[in-house]
């Protein structure tokens, strides 16, 4: 081994390093909830410098706080530790852009994908498209193995267009029966629509083999390599006395939620037959900490995975891992264009205020959502949003000079949740770093790509590690 690893290693500690003495530093304003904004006394949390500064700036200049990977023109006049925080972020934050020289087709001209798409993309939203097609495109230029194995695989849509779009054998377990069967129904439909345009495909089905679906719900908690491999070996009806690299595959994971990215990572390291991970990861608040595990229960958490991590004990509060899936890109067109309508995170906040108050067990619950702050008066926002939870909204508390008074602070509201914002990425940042070193830690070969839009997929990053 030459010495790359070894100095990726010392550089991702060393980045980890730096990022969590910033979170630890403004850890109150990370870990702040934008409802409790008036019930706490947020804004009085920033530092004396910021609050100068932000209680005159114009919303419209606040998307730059959120765009520190450009060095642009500055037209405001920051205080000099948000400066330094951007000039830190740059160095240390993954970046999020997508490579400009990213290929938007696979070099065979004969993919059944792009000659037939169109019958791929039917009743797939965009989002869905986007990720689909970049996922099974960065797939396709794995030649390490042909088979792939994707565990939540829900419908199937994925699965679908590796097996028919890329040749791929492509193995599926979905622990949600009608998830199965309706996979199922989709690959059959696809099928009879593709072999009527590309008749070749009827006598090519060991080179494009159906996906197998299995109605199976695999134990990550306690991971059995063996009785995973043979699962395999039965689903795909390979011998044991076959080839010995038959067997060999690929785990794969669009948006594998919360624990199961790291049980994929840990299942793929106890599996000698697998020879690759792809992950585009989500739900990092969804993550177990050693915090979360009961005493005397052996479960495996899910942050931090880095023996690095683990021996200095990094913490990220759930509210920070919350904050790290949020889609930046688009809050900050939101910010450019009508921010008015962002006035809805004070309208949430002024009746946390009421609502603590008068009924304190019902602090953070969850309100009624979609609800646009430009149509509806805070009076009609309140009598909606605590519809079914058993609580009214008293008129006196509506009208209040208090309520009002606070409600004339939405701005602050808008601008100390673009604050929070300005962190996210380095939150995000410090978990998938997290997450290659604890790849790299183990012997593997790993790396970190921007895959997607992160306009139409905030959670745009994949991981790919090989053995």
């Amino acid at each position: 081994m030459d010495g790359s690893i070894p100095r990726l290693k010392a550089e991702l500690q060393q980045k980890i390093s730096e990022s969590r003495k910033i979170v630890d530093l403004y850890r109150p304003i990370i870990d702040a909830y934008i409802v409790d904004f008036f019930h706490l006394n947020h804004w009085n949390t920033l530092p004396p410098s910021w609050i100068r500064c932000f209680s005159t700036i114009p919303i419209e200049h606040l998307p730059a706080l959120l765009s520190f990977e450009n060095r642009n023109t500055e037209t405001t006049v920051w205080p000099l530790t948000v400066l330094s925080l951007r000039s830190l972020f740059r160095r240390l934050v993954h970046t999020r852009s997508r490579p400009k020289t990213t290929e938007k087709h696979p070099t065979d001209p004969n993919c059944v994908y792009y000659k037939q798409s169109s019958l791929f993309h039917k009743s797939v939203k965009l989002k869905k498209r986007h990720e689909i097609e970049q996922f099974a495109t960065n797939c396709s230029r794995e030649n390490n193995c042909h088979t792939l194995v994707d565990i939540g695989s829900g419908q199937g849509n994925l699965a679908r267009t590796l097996a028919y779009g890329f040749g791929f054998r492509v193995c599926c377990l979905e622990q949600n029966e009608s998830f199965v069967q309706a996979a199922r129904q989709k690959d059959a439909e696809l099928w009879r629509r593709l072999v009527k345009l590309e008749p070749k495909l009827q006598n090519t089905t060991t080179t494009v083999p159906h996906p197998v679906h299995l109605h199976e719900k695999v134990n990550l908690d306690h991971i059995d390599p063996n009785a995973f491999e043979q699962l395999l070996r039965d689903a795909l009806n390979i011998e044991k006395g076959q080839h010995p690299d038959a067997l060999q595959f690929g785990l794969i994971g669009l948006h594998p939620c919360g624990d199961l990215a790291p049980s994929l990572l840990r299942l793929f390291l106890a599996c000698r037959e697998c020879r690759f991970i792809k992950l585009v990861c989500c739900c990092y608040m969804k993550l177990s900490c050693e915090s979360s595990i009961s005493n005397g229960e052996s479960k495996e958490y899910g942050f931090p995975l880095s023996d690095f991590c683990r021996r200095t004990n990094l913490t990220l509060s759930y509210e920070a891992r919350e904050m790290a899936c949020h889609a930046i890109e688009q809050y900050r067109d939101r910010l450019s264009g009508d921010y008015h309508e962002l006035k809805i995170h004070a309208y949430r906040a002024a009746i946390e205020s009421i609502i603590v108050r008068l009924r304190p067990d019902l602090k953070h619950a969850g309100l009624k959502g979609g609800i646009r702050a430009t149509e509806v008066s805070f009076a009609a926002y309140c009598q909606r949003a605590v519809d079914g939870l058993g609580i009214t909204v008293p008129e006196s508390d509506v009208h209040s000079a208090a309520t009002q008074s606070r409600l004339s602070r939405w701005e602050e509201v808008v601008k100390f949740y673009t604050i929070r914002l300005m962190f996210a990425p380095l939150i995000e940042t410090i978990v998938l770093y997290d997450r290659w070193l604890f790849l790299l830690e183990q012997g593997t070969n790993a790396r970190i790509d921007v895959l997607l839009d992160p306009y139409l997929s905030p959670r745009n990053h994949v991981i790919t590690a090989y053995k």
